[in-house]
């Protein structure tokens, strides 16, 4: 059958890119904006430093921290969020994070297809990756970093004259980004690593010994970039010191070991058990800088589980390329790799892909929606932020030191910006102490209440659920000033609580815990 009568053929990379960028922003949207406060943090930040046109260097939104150094780690990615933000509003926020995400994946096939790789193990890879991601598909700046982390794996494997220069330029923009290049500077180590044990294992070590020389001057070149933001050594000093906050590691639930009892857990799992039998059924022992970065990448997974991304992205296209043969002399599934063989370089390689994005790009500035239908969320979810009782609160211009759910610390930061937050999600700012305090009163442990009194706490806006809401609501000194299915506005009137009149109606409240 002639070209011309067999239509356009979309690449593999037109596939994929598009099947994700579809399905993250409107399958996964809901999670990619309410996860938790941390976008509408990020926003907030990306907001005040668009508007100032200078980078934010102190804390102009917590009373805990007020006036305090700020370092803004992260400021590239949260001048994009907010970019998109302002010209589309949170559906340009989850659009932009689908367009991310669906680079990613779509990179990662075409790593595994220019090193040789079977396209239907490529098309399978990709897949299984987005899978074992998928848990942390949040709005945020770490997706920059999933990305960055699929082009300098390919970068790795290039050995033009120009690498040096890409490798600067690449770690030069992903530390205006996120922190994740630490993670890129380790997985240069390991490659470094790697190809010297190789060298002492060869025969002929001369080829290994170089590629570990160009990789280590690599690390060089990439921890010099690193250093070209505007906070300097201090961001290194930020990012790797943060590691050591163990008391907020241990308090913060993406950076705690996988529970292997949920279904995530159990995807991971199953990962994992499936790599072992690979690498059983293999017949060929693996090389050492693919093992190394297995390796390496399930310790991290299994430490904290926001890095199976990172062995999702890294160690299992590695082990695909090393399993390669092996899967193409597999009798099955013949006819769908003869199909993928064929048709994976498809014609106009991305143009559907460009096309698609274009097409988001225009549904995101309509709001996320077609024909009045809403095809992509664009606003902050009532059942999961506290909306109703911030709006009542701004309304009537109630003030005072308010201590909040922990995980609403940015959305107030965002939609309540004239009233300071006690604390947020960006714990690398606040520091141990002050995450402890909030933990004491949280918790109701011993000396709570000495910790509110010590902060002259007024006002507190909790899960109406919750034990210290419970606990609040019988004291005589506080009023539910207002409550309902979302949020409960507690209130110890003061002198300086504002316009708010002391008999506000409550509203109607669930029964608080008992």
């Amino acid at each position: 059958m002639s070209g011309s009568r067999r239509g356009v053929r979309p690449s593999l990379f037109d596939i994929i890119f598009v099947i994700w960028a579809v399905v993250v922003p409107v399958g996964f949207g809901y999670r990619l904006l309410n996860s938790d406060g941390d976008l509408a943090r990020h926003l907030r930040l990306g907001e005040i430093m668009l508007d100032r046109h200078a980078l934010l260097r102190q804390d102009v939104f917590s009373f805990t921290r007020a006036g305090q150094p700020f370092l803004a780690f992260e400021y590239g990615s949260e001048l994009l969020y907010a970019g998109a933000y302002k010209l589309a509003g949170l559906a340009g926020v989850a659009v932009l994070a689908g367009l991310i995400l669906a680079l990613t994946y779509a990179l990662v096939a075409r790593f595994l297809i220019h090193r040789g790789g079977d396209p239907f193990l490529a098309y399978l890879v990709s897949m299984v990756a987005a899978v074992l991601s998928a848990a942390h598909w949040l709005a945020r700046p770490h997706l920059f970093t999933l990305l960055l982390v699929v082009l300098l794996l390919e970068l790795l494997h290039y050995t033009g004259r120009r690498a040096l220069l890409l490798y600067a330029l690449l770690f030069t923009i992903w530390a205006n980004l996120h922190g994740g290049f630490s993670f890129g500077c380790i997985l240069i180590g390991l490659y470094a690593v790697g190809e010297a044990i190789e060298g002492r294992l060869s025969a002929d070590p001369a080829s290994w010994y170089a590629r570990a020389r160009r990789h280590t001057a690599a690390l060089g070149v990439a921890l010099a970039a690193s250093l070209l933001n505007p906070n300097g050594y201090k961001l290194l000093a930020h990012v790797f010191g943060f590691f050591g906050n163990s008391a907020i590691l241990r308090q913060t639930q993406e950076f705690m070991s996988p529970d292997f009892q949920t279904i995530n857990g159990k995807i991971f799992l199953l990962a994992l058990l499936g790599v072992i039998a690979a690498l059983a059924w293999s017949r060929r022992r693996p090389p050492v800088t693919t093992l190394l970065v297995l390796l390496a990448t399930i310790a991290f997974s299994l430490l904290s589980q926001r890095n199976i991304e990172l062995f999702a992205l890294t160690a299992l296209p590695l082990l695909a390329l090393h399993l390669d043969p092996d899967w193409r002399a597999l009798p099955v599934l013949r006819g769908a790799k003869a199909v993928f063989q064929r048709e994976h370089a498809g014609q106009h390689a991305g143009v559907g892909a460009a096309t698609v994005a274009v097409l988001l790009a225009g549904l995101a500035v309509a709001g996320g929606s077609v024909a009045g239908v809403a095809i992509v969320p664009d606003r902050f979810d009532a059942k999961a932020f506290p909306v109703a009782a911030v709006a009542e609160a701004r309304r009537v211009g109630l003030r005072g030191h308010m201590f909040s759910h922990f995980i609403w610390g940015g959305y107030l930061m965002h939609e309540w910006p004239e009233q300071r937050v006690f604390i947020d999600g960006g714990t690398d700012h606040y520091g141990e102490k002050l995450f402890n305090d909030y933990v004491k009163i949280w918790n109701l442990d011993p000396g709570w209440r000495d910790v509110l009194k010590r902060w002259d706490i007024s006002l507190a806006l909790l899960p109406p659920d919750s034990r210290l809401a419970d606990e609040l609501a019988r004291d005589q000194r506080w009023e539910v000033w207002h409550c309902d299915s979302t949020a409960v506005l507690l209130r110890r009137p003061t002198t300086d609580t504002g316009g708010a009149p002391a008999d506000h109606p409550a509203g109607a409240c669930p029964p608080v815990a008992r």
